[in-house]
């Protein structure tokens, strides 16, 4: 019994789809990736403190310890305030709690807001009170003086906008989520790519043998080698 031999695929118009389809996965958790960076870095108290202690370019403004500042702020926003002094200094505390009048001369609104200590070129800052703005308009803060003035040669006050409590945890829990996401696009990008470019290789490959008029790849079930070992088969002697 002969068996008619199978025509060889040569087209790569599949392993082409299939790689490019592996190359946007890829392409997509890279973009995630991007994505959770950003949003990790939002919920954390960076950029709000200068190497002098000064406010930093996150910061809404601050004030000397003890002293008084004004700021021009949005409404329904949330703020914390953050109390700096040298990192060789541990443990200073104020003397009485921050003050804050809104511009209706009433007390703002106290805010929970997610406890934070960030530490930049040789200055430590940690938060000691928040609050949350109603009308848009101008604020005061007063800051009273600390506990042990001469504990520290320096100590300033920076106010900064923050996350409420709902907010941050939606950012943590939308962070993890995020990295979930970005290995699993990676993983199947990175699996459907190298499937892609092997079926390329290898259509190439056949189309090359049959440009060069090479013989075909035995179909399949049957044995590469003389007709003498294919089984079943009768041959003229």
């Amino acid at each position: 019994m002969a068996y008619s031999p199978l025509p060889v695929q040569t087209s790569t118009k599949g392993p082409k789809i299939l790689t490019a389809v592996g190359v946007l996965l890829l392409l997509a958790a890279i973009a995630v990736i991007v994505l959770v960076v950003r949003l990790f870095l939002s919920v954390l108290p960076t950029g709000i403190i200068a190497a002098d202690g000064a406010p930093g370019p996150d910061a809404a403004g601050g004030t000397e310890v003890p002293g008084t500042v004004t700021l021009s702020l949005p409404a329904q926003t949330t703020y914390a305030v953050y109390l700096a002094h040298p990192s060789s200094v541990d443990g200073l505390l104020l003397s009485d709690r921050i003050t804050v009048t809104g511009p209706d001369g009433q007390a703002a609104s106290p805010a929970a807001t997610p406890s934070g200590t960030t530490t930049s070129n040789g200055v430590s800052a940690s938060d000691v009170s928040s609050f949350r703005t109603g009308a848009a308009g101008d604020y005061t803060v007063t800051v009273p003086e600390l506990e042990d003035p001469d504990a520290t040669p320096w100590a300033t006050v920076i106010v900064t906008e923050s996350d409420n409590i709902p907010g941050f945890i939606g950012g943590v829990f939308g962070t993890i989520a995020g990295v979930f996401v970005a290995i699993g696009l990676g993983l199947a990008g990175l699996t459907v790519t190298i499937i892609g470019v092997i079926w390329w290789y290898t259509r190439r490959q056949n189309r090359r043998r049959v440009e060069a008029g090479g013989p075909n790849p035995p179909p399949p079930g049957q044995y590469p080698g003389p007709p003498s070992n294919y089984p079943g088969q009768q041959y003229p002697a």
